[in-house]
């Protein structure tokens, strides 16, 4: 994709971001008609609903954005620190070693340099964990070297696929791979990750459906319903529940190997 027409959407996109920040909502492009989606359930309509949002939103940083730009669609996962007093329309930030890490897998559409709907997914965690390392293992591949969309549609959809099936070892993972889920560890090499596909709480996904992709180059940024049944696990109760939850999860993809997943999984259900 031309340089100026990634940035004429990451542009629009950066600008709700930094607003989120700065809590200064009129600097946000948006278009009148945008619309907002939290978790798979939460909405809000309109410019100036989501205006009035962005000011008590207590957000005190964002950073380590990893963009994705897909024709008018800009999809991001990245590091967020909550800033908890700001909830109370404080006007100032709380000391910065009580701000709770959370991460972040967002999507803009972008029409006419305008943002007009967002979809984001985000999950807190302890305030004391640090932020997970995110090593660069393998080379990246872009331009004429990256893979094309439909490969690395198809190694990541095989992780998908096994998260229903269990079946790790039909997952092209690469020797070096490495998982994280909401800023923790998941997984450190392709057969560690393979075999925690398997596990027995794993079992108690049922379906994943209703995805949306947004690939560049060798990365897929992926958005995605999974169906959970705790009646699954042993010794469940015949009225053990059923839910569902909306996960954004990103996958680089090298040489047709999974390299690097990061999800970000909601507490809440749909």
């Amino acid at each position: 994709m031309p340089t100026d027409t990634r940035s004429s959407i990451i542009g629009p996109a950066t600008s709700y971001l930094d607003a989120l920040v700065s809590h200064d909502s009129a600097s946000a492009r948006l278009a009148d008609d945008v619309r907002r989606i939290g978790n798979g359930r939460d909405v809000v309509s309109g410019a100036d609903a989501l205006r009035a949002v962005i000011e008590r939103e207590p957000v005190g940083a964002i950073d380590a954005v990893r963009w994705v730009v897909d024709g008018p669609h800009a999809a991001a996962v990245y590091d967020l620190e909550a800033d908890l007093s700001r909830s109370a329309q404080s006007d100032t930030y709380g000391p910065r070693d009580t701000w709770i890490p959370s991460y972040i897998a967002e999507r803009f559409t972008v029409v006419d340099g305008l943002i007009t709907e967002i979809e984001v997914v985000y999950a807190g965690t302890d305030r004391d964990l640090p932020r997970p390392p995110r090593p660069e293992r393998y080379p990246r591949q872009r331009g004429s070297d990256a893979p094309a969309r439909d490969d690395v549609i198809a190694a990541a959809s095989a992780y998908l696929h096994a998260l229903v099936s269990h079946d790790g070892g039909a997952v092209p993972l690469a020797p070096h791979a490495w998982r994280v889920e909401n800023g923790r560890g998941s997984g450190d090499s392709g057969p560690e990750i393979a075999s925690a596909l398997a596990l027995e709480i794993m079992h108690v996904i049922t379906a994943v459906r209703d995805l949306e992709w947004f690939v560049e180059d060798d990365t897929a940024i992926v958005f995605y319903t999974i169906d959970v049944d705790l009646g699954r696990l042993p010794n469940a109760p015949d009225d053990a529940p059923t839910s569902a939850k909306r996960l954004g999860e990103r996958f680089r993809v090298h040489d047709g190997m999974v390299a690097e997943i990061e999800a970000v999984i909601p507490a809440t259900d749909i």
